[in-house]
């Protein structure tokens, strides 16, 4: 049985492989895991924390090196993407409508009429501000 990581980790570089676009505009929303866990291991060899010597970068580099890579050149072809230089016909399911491009209502989603949020706010805009004498 393979652990939840690693089978995350083929599955994202299969889908990579067969839907390169797709996995790039979607890793732009999902993005720096990799630099996090590469920074948090920079921070504790250059505090000096125990069990974490100069050479603990190098592993982390090759562990998360490729996400960080992956999601920065998500970042860049997310943005020529949504200034419309690259790929027109592919649409980003994190930031896009709906990916089959449907425009129906789901009639069982409930109506948003601002609700309780709505009703603060306004009664925030409502209220006198207090002056000081």
């Amino acid at each position: 049985m393979i652990r939840r990581p690693v089978a995350d980790l083929i599955r994202l570089w299969h889908d990579l492989a067969i839907h390169p676009r797709e996995v790039l505009l979607n890793r732009n929303h999902h993005q720096w895991r990799g630099a996090g866990f590469i920074a948090l291991v920079a921070v504790l060899v250059v505090t000096g924390a125990p069990g974490f010597p100069a050479g603990a970068l190098l592993p982390a580099l090759l562990f998360a090196g490729p996400s960080w890579v992956l999601d920065l050149v998500g970042t860049l072809t997310h943005g020529l993407w949504e200034s419309g230089r690259i790929w027109q016909g592919v649409e980003c399911e994190c930031c896009g409508g709906d990916p089959d491009d449907g425009d129906e209502a789901d009639p069982d989603a409930p109506t948003d009429d601002g609700g309780l949020a709505r009703e603060i706010d306004n009664w925030l805009r409502n209220q006198p501000t207090p002056t000081n004498a």
